[in-house]
């Protein structure tokens, strides 16, 4: 495994903060590095310095990033740019400066063909210089493949522009660039948010199948479990690396939690002797040494780091107002059209007190739609929604649209006094509600527009939660959100008695936090009292319905040749054993992947698990290529 590239003696400052001191870090060919940190600590800013589109500080030593010679960038953005007058098969180039600046060349040349008052021939000439200068840097072949991702994500249409898709269909766009792309480094920035679960699926599976180097910032954690063999944490300005999958990480920093609390608590016993000697006063420290006094200090100071080392959490306070009506919301025979196109007909169905529903569904089926008809903001088209007298629900939005970029956070939670009453009855100041919210003093002066994607939603849920309701809804609110918080969130709603509706794709965390999942499928509802995981079921019956289906219409256009030939027969007598044998190497390797001691991760330990890693993933794409052999016979032998 190569080097890529080497960042050393980074650091970077912004007025009142400080990014990155004197970091230190290497990526290496082939990895899939997953990037963690709190919301504004530097994980976009890290892309934009690899990406060169912002400098670190002048510092002594000097910064220095070493490349290999074929090093290049690609970031895929959280928001892409939303360009106006730009078609989808043109927006391609605004991410390849070379290739807009010749294609502009060569739009002026077909104007000057056309209009014939130039010389032909010279024209031609340069027109076949740019084709070859096009050819010769691979456009051709890169465009084509960003035209056949669109394709594949469903985006036919390449004269429409960004503005007319929603999220999801412009982060398939994302997708398309990013997946396409050529470079030795793809960094990717959330781009799971707004996509529905099939298409988060498949991404999963193009990133899986890719050989090329990449990082991922993600809150989703069953993603960043599937493809993330490296993982980065950035924390109070440093990095910190580990070599295995997200999941073993988590157990790593709980082990390493569990270690700073031995320490601190054998720390604090060490503090109190020492606290005592040197309140005996000034003829005890006369007879004691001036380096037991300094050691003192020190002392203090390693255990306030350790204080800040440990979790900290944001403090959440979900209420609801406690009302004993059973039954919240009732809908008969609902249904809703929106420009003679039906979005869904015929649902009925119940939120009682205590409900927890998951709402899921492809992106623009109605998941928003039918929120927006149980709170009251919608009229149907046919049907009806009772709701309880004087019900009040809480939106936790993905749109933000109630944070004003130019307020700052002690005006928008605060209100313009110095005391809130949070949704607990309890009377808080600003400063101290804001700081359940990991808000420093300093930072809840600033205006909202200084704040990152992350830090926003954070500022949201502190507005959010200020209210009892009687329904809260939570419209994708792990987007942006960091992991950190998205776990102290999905704690606080996991103990939380009152009625909750969801809609996302983050599939650990809806799995974690409800217990029944709505989908809006076909224009209708499907209600799983089981869960997502009764859900995900039926979601996997429909995916290989149309792959059956497809199957079908190959076979009627004559497109399969269905002749089981002797050597096939023969191997299908043979596979399925070998198929066996495979699943039990898969087991065995996962077994002992389950007992790997992470207490002790140093170079050898680090190797030895990268190893493990990659005889799984071996064995795993072994297992794969079986069944779909296997696969292949049986379709072959049930036609012959």
């Amino acid at each position: 495994m190569g080097t890529l590239c080497t960042l050393q003696n980074l650091t970077l400052t912004y007025p009142h903060k400080t990014i990155f001191q004197n970091i230190t870090f290497t990526v290496n060919e082939g990895e899939r590095i997953g990037l963690l940190g709190l919301n504004g600590h530097g994980k976009s800013s890290l892309f934009k310095i690899l990406a060169d589109v912002i400098p670190p500080d002048t510092t002594v030593p000097p910064f220095s990033f070493d490349k290999n010679k074929n090093f290049s960038v690609f970031i895929v953005p959280q928001e892409l740019p939303i360009l106006e007058g730009v078609s989808l098969s043109d927006y391609f180039f605004e991410f390849y400066p070379e290739f807009k600046i010749i294609k502009q060349q060569l739009d002026q040349i077909n104007i000057k063909l056309t209009s014939g008052n130039d010389d032909f021939d010279s024209l031609l000439a340069k027109q076949t210089q740019l084709y070859e200068e096009l050819n010769k840097k691979g456009e051709d072949r890169i465009y084509n493949s960003y035209l056949s991702y669109l394709k594949f994500f469903g985006l036919t249409d390449h004269t429409q522009t960004m503005s007319d898709f929603s999220g999801g269909e412009q982060r398939k766009v994302g997708l398309a660039l990013g997946l396409s792309a050529p470079h030795e480094l793809i960094l990717w920035d959330e781009p799971t948010n707004h996509l529905d679960l099939e298409t988060i699926d498949v991404f999963e599976d193009e990133l899986l199948n890719s050989k090329k180097t990449f990082m991922i910032i993600s809150h989703d954690r069953s993603l960043l479990n599937n493809v993330v063999d490296r993982i980065i944490h950035i924390q109070n300005g440093k990095i910190k690396s580990f070599v295995g999958t997200y999941l073993a990480y988590l157990d790593f920093l709980k082990e390493a939690q569990r270690e700073r609390e031995k320490e601190l608590d054998k720390l604090s016993n060490y503090q109190r002797r020492e606290t005592a000697w040197i309140s005996r006063g000034a003829r005890a420290r006369r007879t004691k040494s001036k380096k037991r006094i300094e050691d003192y200090g020190l002392l203090n100071q390693k255990i306030r780091e350790l204080k800040d080392q440990a979790h900290k959490q944001v403090e959440l306070n979900l209420k609801n107002l406690g009302r004993k009506t059973k039954i919240l919301v009732q809908a008969e025979s609902l249904g809703l059209c929106f420009d003679n196109k039906k979005l869904f007909t015929n649902l009925t169905f119940k939120i009682a007190r205590g409900d927890k529903i998951a709402l899921i569904g492809k992106n623009g089926v109605g998941k928003s739609s039918l929120l927006k008809l149980i709170m009251g903001k919608l009229q149907p088209s046919a049907g009806m929604v009772r709701c309880a007298e004087n019900l009040s629900f809480g939106l936790f939005s993905q749109k933000r649209e109630n944070l004003n970029p130019e307020e700052t956070p002690w005006h928008l939670v605060g209100e313009g006094i110095d005391f809130v009453i949070s949704n607990t009855g309890e009377k808080r100041h600003v400063t101290g509600y804001l700081e359940n919210f990991l808000f420093t003093p300093d930072e809840i002066k600033r205006p909202i527009k200084t704040f990152s994607g992350g830090e926003k939603n954070r500022l949201q849920l502190a507005q959010f939660m200020r209210h009892a309701q009687d329904i809260w809804i939570f419209d994708e609110p792990t987007n942006d959100l960091d992991l950190e918080t998205i776990g102290i969130l999905e704690e606080e709603l996991k103990n939380y008695s009152g009625a909750l509706i969801v809609v996302g794709h983050d599939r650990t965390f809806i799995e974690n936090v409800t217990d029944q999942c709505w989908l809006i499928h076909d224009g209708g509802l499907e209600i799983f009292t089981g869960g997502f995981s009764q859900a995900e079921m039926f979601l996997e019956a429909i995916t290989l319905e149309s792959d059956l289906k497809n199957l079908a219409e190959k076979r009627n256009s004559g497109s399969i040749k269905d002749k089981l030939s002797y050597k096939d027969k023969q191997r299908l007598l043979v596979i399925q054993s070998e198929i066996e044998a495979q699943e039990n190497v898969v087991t065995a390797l996962r077994t002992q992947l389950a007992s790997f001691d992470y207490n002790t991760m140093g170079k050898e330990n680090s190797q030895s698990l990268v190893s493990l890693q990659q005889q799984i993933n071996h064995a795993e794409k072994k297992l794969d290529d079986l069944i779909n052999e296997w696969v292949s016979l049986e379709e072959k032998s049930s036609t012959t």
